[in-house]
């Protein structure tokens, strides 16, 4: 984990200190460089092997006092049995902050001139460090900041608990405060806290329950010591001071005497608060733990899969034709749907939306050209205006995933469905008598009002109110298909809710785009769950039709929403189908 844990002090002479803090360096190289800046006569090399197992060591373990040296592992061992007070040194003491030298024993955890310890897991080729500041000086501002903001700024009701603080430009803090019992201290506790240092936000917040869990856990560990200590010394002042004799002492020089005389002692260290010599030693081992264990809680992984409507990067808003040709010879060209682009050519109108042509064409002819385009079958458009047959291909793609279209805009002769499902036409483009017959076609006749000057062969006058605000609504569409539409006709549950959503009047345009997203989106869910059910073990077919039905239910779909499912599975990337029977198999 990249983190910095430290252990704060509010001393009542020096105000917010650095008492203990832990960091963990990835090489032995980074560890090495501060140990050769240690003295000549105090320079020792990085223990060589070590298994370090804190983070698999039950916490009941580091819930004691640590073991002497000659029982420690290696990986909990400072330095080798034989080097006096199990401390290694690794930094020169004259680096250090000028006032390490001058703090009283409240402020200070190591000796000056042995100052820290060190663990080293050879297995991920990490060192773990502790001292009283860190090495780097720029580490040292940011931990001094947060130590500062711990204990006066940033507290949380009833001044003890944890709570998270910090900025985006500088760190992130999870600070958790407590007190400590001291019987000569005023108001007989000390103030101290534990802050864990980090950039990551995000990790540091997922972190939150273990981090918690195991500073509380310390906390009362060393809150359980003190109290000891706190009440022995109780006793003993109460045994060599009589009730009689300290009423005398507040009668003669009053009680701002006595609070005077405690000010004056010296602040005492966390090892004659806990009784406990070696308890720098244990935090040492207990910070190490929180660093390789919430390290190895959480890692970051990279999603895999395309989103949930596949679709290619959309070109700039201003190229509006492919290179290499005039926009009518592009045209004629098969193109993917986000390549695609609407020719605007003046005096001719457009349709700006899908709900636009929902309202200008039949309800019932609508019905029947967006079921055949869910399903797959092609739909032929046919017009004299350049403009007006691209902008309804440019709408009607929106019906599907981008990745089951392709386009051709406008076309001077016909164009088989295997090489698009959406293909515009000119008018007068006769269509083989074998597509007009067949039932996975479907064709959209555009006729301009009679007075209109677009070329084209004659048609049928088509008497509408010229003067409308929309131009459009003097139109007339015709929509044809050898299987046409019947009172009996079942359409799908996607095309119901779709048509509720575009007769909804009080949605915006924007917000009818984004819900038919959202509506795709979860249509392409149901086609993963379909596609998963299609690739399980050979099964007999009553079994298999069976098991289909059950699988309708729980996705609530009909019958002819399986064949849209089916359909759209063209959509899923060769990559995202492996991705998912990889996960089937894997779990």
């Amino acid at each position: 984990m990249n983190a910095i844990i430290a252990l704060c002090h509010f001393c009542e002479a020096h105000g917010p200190c650095i008492l203990f803090c832990t960091q963990a360096f990835h090489s032995a190289h980074d560890a090495q460089l501060l140990m050769d800046s240690a003295p000549p006569d105090k320079r020792m090399p990085l223990l060589e092997r070590s298994d370090s197992n804190a983070s698999e060591s039950s916490l009941s373990s580091l819930m004691h006092p640590p073991p002497k040296s000659s029982d420690q592992c290696e990986a909990c061992r400072s330095v080798p049995v034989d080097q006096p007070g199990g401390l290694l040194p690794y930094a020169t003491p004259a680096r250090w902050p000028v006032t390490l030298r001058h703090t009283s024993k409240a402020c200070r955890s190591v000796p000056v001139d042995q100052p820290g310890f060190i663990s080293y897991d050879s297995r991920a080729q990490i060192s773990y460090i502790s001292g009283q500041y860190p090495e780097q000086s720029q580490l040292y501002s940011i931990l001094r900041q947060a130590c500062v903001r711990s204990l006066n700024c940033e507290v949380c009701p009833g001044r003890e608990g944890p709570i998270v603080f910090g900025e985006d430009n500088s760190c992130h803090v999870l600070s958790h405060t407590f007190n400590v019992q001291d019987s000569q201290a005023r108001g007989f506790s000390r103030l101290y806290s534990f802050i864990v240092v980090m950039m990551d936000r995000v990790f540091l917040i997922n972190s939150w329950p273990f981090l918690v869990k195991h500073l509380r856990a310390l906390i009362d560990n060393l809150q359980a010591k003190a109290e000891t200590v706190y009440s022995m010394e109780s006793e003993e002042t109460k045994s060599s001071h009589p009730r009689s004799l300290r009423s005398s002492l507040s009668s003669l020089h009053g009680p701002d005497h006595l609070r005077c005389i405690r000010t004056n002692q010296m602040g005492r260290s966390l090892i004659e608060l806990t009784g406990d010599r070696e308890i720098f030693v244990y935090l040492h081992k207990y910070f190490v733990f929180l660093l390789k264990a919430g390290g190895q809680r959480i890692t970051e992984c990279v999603l895999e899969g395309p989103p949930q409507v596949a679709a290619s990067p959309e070109p700039l808003q201003d190229e509006r034709h492919l290179r290499g040709g005039s926009p009518m010879e592009t045209l004629d060209r098969p193109v993917c749907a986000s390549e695609f682009r609407v020719v605007q050519i003046e005096n001719q109108p457009s349709f700006q939306s899908l709900r636009h042509l929902f309202q200008v064409l039949d309800y019932g002819d609508f019905l029947e050209l967006a079921h055949h385009i869910l399903r797959g079958d092609q739909v032929i458009v046919r017009g004299s205006d350049v403009t007006t047959v691209t902008s309804i291909l440019d709408v009607l793609k929106d019906l599907v995933p981008d990745s089951c279209c392709r386009i051709i805009g406008f076309s001077q002769s016909y164009k088989e469905s295997f090489i698009c499902n959406f293909l515009g036409l000119a008018v007068g483009v006769e269509l083989p008598h074998h597509i007009v017959a067949s039932d996975l076609h479907v064709h959209l006749d555009i006729l301009p009002p009679l007075n209109s000057k677009s070329s084209g062969s004659p048609r049928e006058p088509h008497y509408e109110d010229s003067e409308c605000s929309d131009p459009l609504q003097s139109y007339k569409l015709q929509v044809n298909s050898a299987r046409p539409r019947t009172a009996e006709t079942k359409y799908p549950i996607f095309l119901n809710r779709l048509t509720a959503l575009l007769s909804n009047e009080v949605f915006s345009d924007s917000t009818v785009a984004r819900a038919l997203t959202a509506l795709k989106e979860e249509w392409m869910n149901k086609v993963k769950v379909l596609y998963k059910f299609s690739q399980m073990g050979h099964l007999e077919l009553p079994q298999r039709n069976e098991r289909l039905t059950k699988l309708q239910e729980i996705l609530l779909v009909n019958h002819e929403d399986l064949l849209i499912l089916q359909y759209w599975r063209s959509a899923l990337s060769k990559d995202y189908r492996t991705h998912l029977m990889q996960g089937d198999r894997t779990q």
